[in-house]
């Protein structure tokens, strides 16, 4: 609940070239809500950084337009192929268990999906696949997921509809904890001095692209 200190005044975003102020953009997101991000392997969804903590800002809105004090972290998830997961808490994705390992099997990556009822979804960008979703969980899929984007592990996404962009100070330490919660090797260190540079700079913008449900399932 860190995170909580976020403001939508922290955060530029514009939809199709157009600014929209965080409150117009998230108007519709609920308390109830469930984020899910598909990570290819473990750390990519450092790339949808700014994306996931506007949205876990919008959570936080819900309770602070009921003008009460709170205790409540965000029903949001992440599905790792990777084991062990990295922990995503620094982006109040907490306790620990809603980071999920699903392996390589697209069908496992849905299931776990739809069985927590994501209601809006986060998928690597990349060519789509060609996996066979059985028909009962891309029926629950459709009943549930109501906006689905992709990302790119290096923060630019190719086209993009959306962009959201928010100081680097405020971020910074959060995507660095995600990376230092795993094994340190030679690739996670390459990958934090490459966040060290994005991140640099004193504001870190990213982009999205909106998808379809269909496409977005073959992302995972």
């Amino acid at each position: 609940m860190h995170s909580s200190s976020l403001r939508g005044t922290d955060f530029d975003i514009a939809w199709s070239g157009e600014a929209v102020p965080h409150a117009e953009f998230f108007s519709s997101v609920r308390d109830i809500d469930r984020l899910g991000i598909a990570i290819p392997h473990r750390l990519e969804a450092i790339g949808a950084i700014t994306l996931i903590m506007a949205y876990v800002t919008a959570f936080y809105d819900r309770y602070r337009e009921r003008g009460s004090e709170f205790f409540a972290y965000p029903d949001f998830f992440t599905f790792q192929r990777e084991s062990p997961c990295a922990n995503y808490s620094m982006f109040d994705i907490w306790p620990h268990h809603k980071n999920i390992h699903v392996g390589t099997d697209p069908q496992h990556a849905v299931e776990a999906i739809t069985d927590r009822g994501v209601t809006v979804l986060l998928v690597p960008d990349g060519d789509p696949g060609e996996a066979e979703i059985a028909p009962v969980e891309m029926e629950s899929a459709r009943r549930n997921v109501g906006r689905c984007f992709a990302y790119s592990e290096t923060g630019a996404t190719a086209p993009a509809d959306l962009t959201v962009e928010c100081e680097s100070g405020l971020l910074r330490d959060f995507a660095l904890a995600v990376i230092d919660s795993v094994p340190a090797d030679d690739a996670s260190q390459k990958l934090r001095e490459q966040w060290q540079e994005r991140m640099a700079a004193d504001r870190l913008k990213q982009s999205f692209r909106q998808l379809p449900l269909t496409d977005a399932l073959q992302r995972i």
